[in-house]
């Protein structure tokens, strides 16, 4: 969005065409995992990536291996009856955390024991399922138990002092592999890093939201450009979908050709930057109450002329930390005053009711 409005006029471009310390970009290689795992016995590391990692340790050199999900797994699932344990505060399912053994809340941060057997069923049979932090850190270990290990997300760093002594030592080539989030895919130089694995670029393709697209793009150009400060680097992303332009624009290095598929899905389905988006959430202890304030929002903005209404729906994330979650979207022309979005005094709500409305909003999750 910044870019079209600079193409438009609103202000200079300044582009940055060379690294700071006047380096070639890193070499980018795709890892298909769907052929990965058609092999059978599939790892998180692709055979290309743990060759390279073998390579990097063996030159002397260091590695960052990605991935923007922290915990263990994304949940714990019965393999005899299918229950997951979920939030009874937030329409989420609990997040597994192995290493402190306890199921935790992402939104409201509730935490309980992990079970040994299902509520449900009784079984033993709970598997983790999905990926995360934890369990990258666990398969390198495994896999490489000689290296120098470390992890890095928000679980790390809340800890006083301990996000500026990982880093510390990442710089001092006390380490050799960091398994992180988008913690250090930015800002950050490490001198003695001249590999990048990045082991699941799709995770954020999945979010419900316009930008997911965009903001993957980013992230992996992003955390790629970690790699070959100093020394020649190397990329290796993984994927199950390597044609996604997020995902194979970010692997060819080509914001440009990226912007104008962007921009142009955009274009066509009249999202932002060609028309002010408004994100107008209700919110309430008491569903009925949630679902009879999103109608009466939705009736009053139908009834502007210039106004699309797309919903009411469900949020994404349907009842956050005890409150149930409803909203609509509306498309505006770019002329158009926010100011006529105030709602008149006859238009009135419970008391357990609360209204956002987020113009231009930055999630809409």
């Amino acid at each position: 969005e910044t870019y079209y409005r600079a193409e438009q006029g609103e202000f200079k471009l300044l582009t940055l065409k060379r690294r700071a310390v006047a380096l070639r970009l890193p070499e980018v290689t795709m890892t298909d995992l769907r052929e990965v795992f058609k092999e059978g016995r599939p790892s998180i590391l692709g055979p290309q990536l743990r060759a390279e990692l073998h390579r990097t340790l063996a030159d002397g050199h260091q590695a960052i291996l990605f991935i923007n999900r922290r915990a263990y797994a994304h949940s714990l699932v019965c393999r005899d009856c299918g229950h997951s344990p979920r939030c009874p505060n937030c329409s989420v399912a609990l997040t597994f955390h192995r290493l402190a053994r306890r199921l935790r809340c992402h939104h409201c941060n509730l935490a309980i024991p992990a079970p040994d057997a299902c509520p449900v069923c009784e079984s033993t049979r709970l598997r983790p399922l999905g990926l995360g932090t934890e369990k990258v850190e666990e398969v390198v270990r495994a896999e490489f138990p000689d290296a120098k290990v470390a992890r890095l997300d928000r679980d790390v760093a809340r800890r006083k002092g301990v996000l500026e002594e990982v880093l510390n030592k990442l710089r001092e080539g006390e380490l050799q592999i960091l398994v992180g989030t988008q913690m250090i895919a930015k800002g950050l130089d490490f001198p003695g890093v001249t590999l990048v694995g990045v082991i699941a670029a799709d995770t954020g393709l999945g979010v419900p939201d316009f930008r997911s697209t965009e903001r993957t793009f980013q992230l992996l150009t992003q955390v790629s450009g970690r790699a070959g400060r100093r020394e020649p680097g190397k990329v290796v992303i993984q994927s199950f979908q390597p044609e996604h332009p997020a995902v194979s624009f970010a692997a060819a290095q080509d914001f440009d050709d990226f912007y104008r598929s962007e921009i142009a899905e955009r274009k066509e389905a009249l999202y932002p930057p060609f028309i002010k988006l408004v994100n107008v959430v209700a919110t309430s202890e008491i569903r009925a109450d949630c679902e009879v304030a999103i109608g009466r929002l939705a009736r009053h903005y139908s009834g502007i002329e210039t106004v699309a209404v797309i919903g009411p729906a469900e949020c994404p994330i349907g009842r956050l930390k005890g409150r149930y979650r409803r909203h609509i979207l509306l498309k505006l022309p770019l002329d158009f005053s926010v100011r006529d979005l105030r709602l008149p005094a006859e238009i009135a709500f419970d008391r357990s009711v609360q209204i956002t409305i987020d113009i231009n909003p930055g999630s809409l999750l």
